[in-house]
């Protein structure tokens, strides 16, 4: 008999949450057989099976959201009823009635306080804690008890060991929402240490938000991403047009083969190749060992390429992508692009890009500008492929241009450094044949 636990399936999950189970209470596993769908705040993974029995008990429902290393179900051999581990607490030990009532509410009547002195009062329950006097709390939680200013010493965890989870926080900040009026009537009590955050999102819930729906794990981890890069990154932006006839031509000669190749496949081996002529943008901003800033010089190239889904997107990785020909790439990238829009794409798969691509051509956009994915230090937008007047040979003709937009770290790429990329890019493009050998 053996536990199913929660898996850390990237370096940066705290928690998961069980999307989908595959398999029901009864059925034979198998190991290797996919048991369950588990949501990251990146992609949706397969959860595969690693001992054989069966399925004797879930003890996480879909749509719940646990610690790394909680228990979510139990492999037997069925010829037991297993009962629920101690691991999974019961619902009525969410905080309702842990908090003590404070001696200004309860001096004509010490027994049973009510609901909304519970609240009022300052923390009584002992909230678990680290070896280092921390309290235990997962990184979702404490970022919403942030957010709702929520003292975490007022919340008494459910989780493995006391840990304050998630739900803890939003069933806390929900009491407390509705015992606001009645905890007015009350007499003052004793200072708080920060008197003016529970007041924030109790007593000033904008009309306007009323309507508005929580982020997606997703949608929250794409901000989070965003947030960091955009005022952390000193962003540098470079733009080139590039004539791409030669690039057309080739893409049509390839397609009269029988092989599907598109525009954004031959940018990606060109930008490849180009991070290979010029390796000082194949880079990341990082820290010494001593703590001091340094350069990370990356020996292999990777693009990630920005894939559009319908809560946000992700950038699965092509590793090597210049020692790849430009039918694997392209291979690889429809490949990891469905398996993505379909939730069943890796987490290694996104992982491990030292360059990204992003290509809003198939919108028309002409020309925009990428937000760095850190750790990377530069980013290539790419616009659409429009026809415009050009000269060649002094004579105006009709000739067709691309506009591509460079990203870069300014505190590891200078603006030199990302015009020789930008320029060596071109060329490549310009000569198209020069990326397919």
């Amino acid at each position: 008999m053996g536990e199913i636990t929660m898996p850390r399936l990237s370096d940066t999950m705290s928690e998961g949450t069980v999307g989908r189970w595959l398999k029901k209470v009864g059925d034979q596993i198998a190991v290797g057989d996919i048991i369950a769908e588990i949501e990251t705040d990146k992609a949706t993974m397969e959860l595969e099976a690693f001992e054989a029995g069966v399925l004797q008990q879930i003890l996480v429902p879909e749509g719940q959201t646990v610690p790394i290393g909680q228990p979510i179900a139990i492999i037997g051999d069925g010829s037991v009823s297993v009962a629920t581990p101690p691991t999974t607490p019961p619902a009525s030990t969410t905080p309702t009635s842990s908090p003590a009532p404070t001696p200004a509410t309860t001096v004509a009547s010490p027994p049973a306080p009510t609901p909304a002195t519970t609240v009022a009062s300052p923390p009584a329950p002992a909230t678990a804690t680290d070896d280092n006097g921390r309290i235990k709390a997962s990184p979702v939680a404490r970022r919403l008890a942030e957010e709702l200013g929520v003292d975490l010493r007022q919340v008494v965890g459910t989780g493995p060991g006391g840990r304050i989870i998630k739900e803890n926080v939003e069933e806390f900040a929900a009491r407390r929402s509705v015992v606001t009026p009645a905890t007015a009537l009350t007499p003052a009590p004793a200072p708080t240490p920060e008197p003016a955050r529970p007041a924030t999102p109790v007593t000033t819930p904008a009309p306007a938000l009323a309507g508005a729906e929580p982020l997606s794990r997703m949608r929250k981890a794409i901000a989070r991403a965003m947030n960091e890069s955009k005022p952390g990154v000193p962003h540098i932006y470079l733009t080139i047009e590039v004539d791409v006839d030669a690039l057309m031509a080739l893409r049509e000669q390839i397609a009269a083969s029988g092989m599907r190749v598109s525009v954004n496949d031959l940018v990606v081996k060109a930008s490849a190749k180009a991070l290979a002529k010029v390796p000082a943008i194949n880079v990341s901003f990082s820290q010494t060992a001593d703590g001091q800033p340094g350069i990370v010089r990356h020996s292999q190239i990777n693009i990630g390429v920005a894939v559009a889904l319908d809560d946000g997107l992700v950038a699965p990785v092509v590793r090597d992508a210049d020692k790849k020909s430009v039918s694997t790439i392209s291979a690889e990238i429809r490949d990891m692009a469905l398996r993505a829009r379909e939730g069943k794409i890796k987490q290694n798969e996104l992982e491990g890009a030292t360059f990204q691509v992003t290509n809003l051509g198939m919108f028309g956009i002409i020309e925009f500008g990428s937000i760095i994915s850190v750790p990377q230090a530069a980013s290539l937008a790419v616009g659409t492929v429009r026809k415009v007047p050009v000269v060649r040979d002094d004579q105006i003709v009709i000739g067709q241009v691309m506009n591509l937009t460079l990203s870069a770290d300014h505190r590891v790429i200078d603006g030199a450094v990302g015009a020789q990329y930008l320029q060596e890019l071109r060329k490549l493009l310009e000569a198209p044949m020069s990326i397919i050998v």
